[in-house]
């Protein structure tokens, strides 16, 4: 028997990772389209980064605008744990379909499809290894 997770994961939408853009590849970009040079906006994201870990170290929350808001907290033991909640508006543009393309998308044919539906497709396709209720 298959679980349900099992076969989300096999053919539930994936994002295919895209590659990761670092700071200095984003100041790259950046400076494309300014009059600074990469060199000058790599060390003013550099010092964001710095400016933020120093506020964290002030027990101060760090709000970015418009992509996300990071809150200490802290467990018994003074164990510190960092929460990261994204910014609503960026989710909600993210939610866009018409940015999730084949090329950036798995499995993008069930892109629209529910849990039910892609369960109700693997148990017809796979009737000798049904998922467990």
């Amino acid at each position: 028997m298959a679980t349900k997770l099992g076969v989300l994961s096999k053919v539930g939408p994936r994002i295919i990772n895209q590659g990761t853009v670092d700071l200095e590849e984003m100041a790259g970009r950046i400076a494309k389209n300014t009059t600074y040079n990469t060199e000058e906006i790599y060390s003013i994201l550099r010092l964001c980064v710095k400016e933020a870990n120093d506020a964290l170290k002030e027990g101060e929350t760090v709000k970015m605008d418009d992509l996300l808001t990071i809150k200490l907290s802290m467990k018994v033991g003074g164990k510190v744990k960092m929460g990261i909640r994204a910014d609503r508006g960026a989710v909600a543009n993210l939610n866009n379909p018409r940015l999730w393309t084949a090329g950036k998308v798995s499995n993008h044919a069930n892109l629209t499809k529910t849990t039910d539906q892609l369960i109700a497709a693997w148990n017809e396709e796979h009737p000798d290894d049904l998922v467990e209720d």
